[in-house]
């Protein structure tokens, strides 16, 4: 037995807010993909104040993934990254039904099936309770 064997890890007291963190950063990475798609559809059309939309439009994505950065690292404190990250592939399905919407691009039976295996997946991932670090 040695000193590590003793050692006692503080419990840390989960709130909603740790996963409404988690859930933000994935939005924030949704967001970003789906505002690249704009950006490269708008390239070189439109002006804003002089400077060119689809740099504007960088400029937001690169914001908005340092934001994802900062949430994704505070829900980290409190969940297992086995826990955390498979709720990024939930990207893969808010993006899809957002490209459907905003742009009127294909959803094929195939997508969807596939979408239906990442939830059943992320549904079996996270249905443990060991899930705190």
């Amino acid at each position: 037995m040695n000193e590590f064997d003793t050692v006692k890890f503080p419990e840390k007291k989960i709130s909603h807010t740790h996963l409404y963190l988690l859930v933000f950063s994935i939005f924030i990475q949704a967001f970003g993909a789906i505002c690249t798609k704009y950006a490269a559809i708008n390239t070189g059309t439109t002006l804003f104040f002089g400077i060119r939309t689809e740099f504007i439009i960088y400029f937001i994505i690169l914001g908005g993934m340092g934001l994802q950065v900062i949430f994704w690292q505070k829900a980290l404190r409190y969940y297992s990254l086995s826990f955390a990250y498979p709720f990024r592939s939930l990207v893969s399905f808010i993006v899809l039904i957002l490209a459907y919407v905003l742009f009127q691009e294909s959803v094929t039976p195939l997508n969807v099936i596939g979408l239906i295996i990442i939830s059943l997946g992320i549904f079996y991932l996270v249905k443990d309770k060991e899930y705190l670090r």
